[in-house]
């Protein structure tokens, strides 16, 4: 249904009132946001997925002599920090710190000054920072005065690492929100501007269109307001609270989204006028100044989409490791393919086939019961679609098939792009959270490629075949059914992702267990370190004696060392458990890197034996 043609002097009044349409403050304000952008992705330096503890002054384990008059960390990348991010506690929890805590020499160092004339024992060090993708990381180690820290003091405290969980849940349900609201504004606005013209005239996709927005205007508020106390690791009291917003909003995350809303705020003058727009430029009405004011707003449009899309990609992962502007961009094109086939469907099913088929209904109720002869039983049951939907089903359906096709590759393709980047291993597919999440992930896209296949043989089968079958009802509403269960695997795959962007990538987390044979004089010993990463680690040696049978040990004692740092070497206190199987709990490994780990095991008043064995943790 192409709608009444307008005449010159209705093209005029899209000319005359659609300012917004026109090269004036809309593609003005459009650049700034862009710069804005590309400023933020510009500046953007090389960095892990989430820091990572590099070195600290003093380091985990130390036996100091004096007290030190402060604690200095340096972490891998630049981090935003608090005035609380470290926290020192002496042995009975009290804190020993002026609690004031500032930036070092540089963007990824952090300090905080003790109390004078600490005494002698032994002090934990807990820290939460925020890093360069926004998402917080902590940990904490301990240090010695006088003489070596307690074994397990460290597990013993908590580290910066928690959290409210409320805010967590929160503010995941907020970027959900935020994703689902991009993926209708921009996909619905695709759909009717460049495929579907009449439908901005309906008041279906036009719905679907303003609850995009305000799901993405929604979402973006909400993330700007639980970011700070999450960050923070503070209650859900603290997210009307005016710091943590000023603190979110002094970082590269709240620009983004600030730059965000300000698109979204800026798309309502030109959404108001989509259906204008659309027709001017799709339906070939009015003379060409009108054609072009049309297309001028769809372009100014698509460039507000591509913004929105943009800070949606640098908001995460992609904004972390190597080649930022490369990964963004991949990101960018997912993230916009992802919109239009994820919005395109909610248009099709939920406004264009349900339009059709509520058509037909009324329009067979209303003529009236067929004629009692099998043909006219036939038709009763199921009858043709109404004309004027039918000749906008030829129209759309074929070109949304193609557009699906290029859109549903371009996911794929970039898709596997991002997750080689972020896996780093074969392993980490199976052995991390973020591996498995991304397989959940493949198996709903292998279902929604099911789908569309199914989807696009009815298209082919009623319009593009020599012999075309007749469009009915019962066939559109069965192609209906076929989508909203699209949609729904969509709606699957979306929740996925939003869990995925605040998981520790599989290259960051995978720290597979350690495992090496080593021989100590005649004894056999297998030595066992899970996981491979900074924090807290278990050890397990077992010991054979030349026989092959576990050795049991008088004493067994051992060291941890890291030589390229200067580190060490550190108390590994082992207790045997049963005959020839030591375990040391709760070890903690300040720093990655190659560590030596040395043991000493005694297995008579007489004899004991030295083995080392090297290990990388992560």
């Amino acid at each position: 249904m192409t709608g009444p043609r307008r005449t010159a002097h209705d093209t005029g009044t899209i000319r005359d009132r659609g300012a917004p349409w026109r090269a004036g403050g809309v593609r003005r304000v459009l650049a700034v946001l862009g710069l804005a952008v590309a400023a933020l992705l510009a500046t953007a330096l090389p960095a892990s997925a989430h820091a990572t503890l590099t070195s600290s002054s003093p380091v985990g384990g130390a036996a100091l002599d004096t007290a030190p008059d402060r604690v200095t960390l340096s972490f891998s990348e630049s981090v935003s920090i608090k005035s609380d991010a470290i926290r020192v506690l002496d042995a009975t929890g009290t804190r020993v710190d002026e609690g004031d805590t500032r930036g070092g020499g540089s963007a990824s160092e952090v300090t905080v000054a003790l109390r004078r004339s600490l005494g002698p024992g032994t002090y934990v060090v807990s820290w939460r920072v925020v890093s360069a993708d926004s998402h917080p990381v902590g940990g904490a180690f301990a240090f010695g005065v006088g003489g070596p820290p307690d074994a397990g003091a460290a597990a013993a405290v908590p580290s910066g690492g928690g959290g409210s969980r409320a805010v967590g849940v929160s503010l995941g349900v907020a970027r959900l929100v935020a994703f689902a609201g991009a993926a209708l504004l921009i996909g619905a606005t695709f759909f009717v501007g460049v495929l579907w013209p009449a439908g901005a005239r309906r008041s279906g996709p036009v719905r679907l269109i303003a609850a995009g927005w305000l799901l993405s205007l929604a979402g973006a508020l909400g993330m700007l307001l639980f970011q700070g106390p999450y960050s923070a690791g503070s209650g859900m009291s603290d997210v009307l609270s005016l710091d943590p917003l000023a603190v979110t909003l002094d970082s590269r995350y709240g620009q983004l989204l600030a730059i965000r809303v300000l698109a979204l705020l800026l798309a309502v003058p030109l959404l108001r006028r989509l259906p204008v727009a659309a027709a001017a430029a799709g339906d070939g009405a009015g003379d060409g100044a009108g054609e072009r004011a049309g297309r001028r707003g769809l372009v100014e449009l698509a460039g507000l989409g591509l913004v929105l899309a943009t800070t949606m990609a640098m908001i995460g992962h992609a904004s972390a490791g190597d080649r930022v502007w490369l990964a963004t961009a991949v990101m960018t094109v997912h993230t916009v393919a992802m919109a239009i086939w994820l919005g395109g469907l909610c248009v099709l099913g939920l406004a264009l086939l349900d339009g059709s088929a509520r058509s037909t209904r009324a329009a067979h109720a209303a003529g009236g019961p067929a004629e009692s002869s099998p043909a006219g039983i036939g038709a009763d049951l199921d009858p043709p679609v109404e004309p004027g939907w039918a000749g906008e089903l030829a129209r759309v359906l074929p070109r949304w098939s193609r557009t699906a096709t290029i859109a549903i590759a371009l996911i794929v393709l970039t898709g596997t792009v991002q997750a080689w980047r972020e896996v780093g291993a074969f392993g980490a597919l199976f052995d991390t959270t973020y591996g498995r999440l991304l397989l959940y992930k493949l198996w709903f896209v292998l279902g929604v490629l099911g789908l569309g296949l199914l989807a696009r043989r009815w298209v082919r089968r009623h319009f593009q075949s020599t012999s075309a079958a007749p469009v009915t009802s019962l066939a559109v509403t069965g192609l209906r059914r076929g989508v909203v269960f699209e949609i729904i695997v969509g709606a699957a795959v979306l929740a996925v992702t939003s869990v995925l962007v605040n998981t520790v990538p599989g290259r960051d987390s995978y720290a597979p267990p350690f495992s090496r044979t080593a021989v100590a004089g005649p004894l056999t010993v297998d030595v066992e370190v899970a996981p491979t990463r900074t924090g807290l680690q278990t050890i397990h040696v077992y010991t054979y004696d030349p026989q092959g049978r576990p050795q049991r040990l008088v004493e067994a004692s051992g060291e941890l060392t890291l030589p390229s740092a200067g580190v060490g070497p550190l108390e590994v206190p082992l207790a045997e458990v049963t005959d020839g199987h030591a375990v040391a709990e709760g070890v903690g490994v300040p720093l990655p890197g190659e560590w030596q780990l040395r043991f000493t095991l005694r297995v008579n008043d007489f004899d004991q034996y030295v083995t080392t064995v090297f290990y990388t943790v992560r």
